[in-house]
């Protein structure tokens, strides 16, 4: 019913993997997406939290009809966190095939805490069962070098079965840095990147210590 009732958390200051179960009482008030979003990180925060805290949440979720493919525009997901510009709770959607590969590998919704030391990445392994925090490659992410991540995690030779979510070196420098969503387009046979633009949660992402976060789930 358009559900995992699975919770990812990932805290990069412990580098400690979690998956809890979502509460049948905060599926029903909060819906899904935005919902899921705002409670992760109301509940994480504090009044005197700052888009760079270590307890800040950058949250990142899809409602129940994320990933149906009888559906236009079900690659819709949500990232949320305190802004760095409204220092506040901001979200922002973007599309991609990101979330709908998150869903498929289990997982209704993301939260990200802690800050780490040094730039890492999350991979979601859906194929294999395995979550890992691993150090970030020395090249930043980006449309050009989107081909290579994507070469290098696709399974079953599926370029479609593999999507991240990234921010830019700009982001870490910038109030408004934005979450790159990439994709491999198999129409067009090549990568193609949306944006969360709002609130500048690539800034976020970035003073985290995160470079992106990697799924890899055969859809086919």
């Amino acid at each position: 019913r358009g559900y995992t009732d699975r919770l990812l958390r990932v805290d990069l200051s412990s580098r400690k993997i979690v998956v809890e179960t979502i509460p049948d009482e905060m599926r029903r008030m909060f819906v899904g997406g935005r919902g899921y979003c705002l409670k992760l990180v109301y509940d994480g925060t504090h009044s005197d939290t700052t888009y760079d805290s270590p307890e800040n949440v950058l949250a990142l979720a899809g409602g129940p009809f994320c990933g149906e493919s009888g559906f236009a525009g079900t690659g819709k997901f949500i990232v949320g966190s305190i802004s760095p510009l409204t220092r506040t709770f901001c979200d922002s959607n973007v599309g991609g095939y990101f979330f709908p590969l998150v869903k498929q590998a289990g997982f209704d919704a993301i939260a990200i805490t802690g800050k780490s030391t040094k730039d890492v990445m999350v991979v979601i392994d859906g194929d294999g069962g395995r979550i890992q925090i691993v150090d970030a490659p020395q090249t930043e992410f980006s449309l050009l070098e989107a081909e290579k991540v994507i070469d290098q995690y696709k399974g079953a030779g599926n370029p479609a079965g593999v999507a991240f979510v990234c921010a830019g070196r700009g982001a870490g420098e910038t109030f408004f840095g934005c979450v790159n969503s990439v994709y491999y387009d198999v129409r067009r046979k090549r990568c193609r990147a949306k944006q969360a633009g709002r609130g500048g949660l690539g800034t976020v992402m970035r003073a985290k210590g995160l470079r992106g976060i990697v799924v890899k789930s055969d859809m086919s």
